[in-house]
C-alpha cells in the first residue's frame, strides 16, 4: 500500500487573522475659526482603508472612535469636539466620519482622536488596529 498524503502539510494551516492600515496622507487637521464659532470637518477629510489578511477569508469590518484617557493637552472646557456624523463603520475603508471643534482664543488646543478598526473573520477570530487622527483647533 502507498500512503496517503493529503496537499497540506502537518502542522500547516491558514495564515492568522491580521490587519494593516494605510497611513498616507494621515496629517493634522487644523480646524480654525473665530473663537467660539463652530467649524466641521468635511467627509472625507479623515480616510483611512484596512487591509485585512488570513483568517478564513471572509471579514466583516467595525470601525470605533475614542480619545486618549485623560484628554488630550491643552483641551479644556472652552475646546470642545463633538462627532457629527459616525459615518459607516461596517467597510473597509473610513471617510465619512465628520466632527464639529469650537475652538476657543488663546493658544491652539491639540485634540487626538483614535480610530480602531476591529476584523471578524467567519470563524470568529478578530484582530484590531488604531491609528491616531490629530485635530488642531485654532481660535482667533
Amino acid at each position: 500500500m502507498f500512503p496517503i498524503a493529503s496537499g497540506v502539510a502537518m502542522g500547516q494551516g491558514p495564515a492568522a487573522l491580521s490587519i494593516t492600515l494605510n497611513k498616507g496622507g494621515f496629517e493634522p487637521i487644523m480646524m480654525e475659526r473665530p473663537a467660539g464659532v463652530a467649524v466641521d470637518t468635511n467627509a472625507g477629510d479623515i480616510d483611512v482603508t484596512a487591509t485585512a489578511a488570513g483568517g478564513d477569508g471572509s471579514y466583516t469590518y467595525a470601525w470605533t472612535l475614542s480619545e486618549p484617557s485623560g484628554g488630550a493637552p491643552g483641551f479644556d472646557a472652552g475646546n470642545q469636539l463633538s462627532v457629527l456624523a459616525a459615518g459607516t463603520q461596517n467597510a473597509a475603508q473610513y471617510n465619512t466620519l465628520t466632527l464639529r471643534g469650537v475652538p476657543a482664543a488663546g493658544p491652539p488646543a491639540d485634540v487626538t482622536q483614535i480610530l480602531t478598526c476591529t476584523v471578524t473573520d467567519g470563524n470568529s477570530d478578530t484582530a484590531a488596529i488604531s491609528i491616531d487622527q490629530e485635530l488642531v483647533l485654532i481660535g482667533f
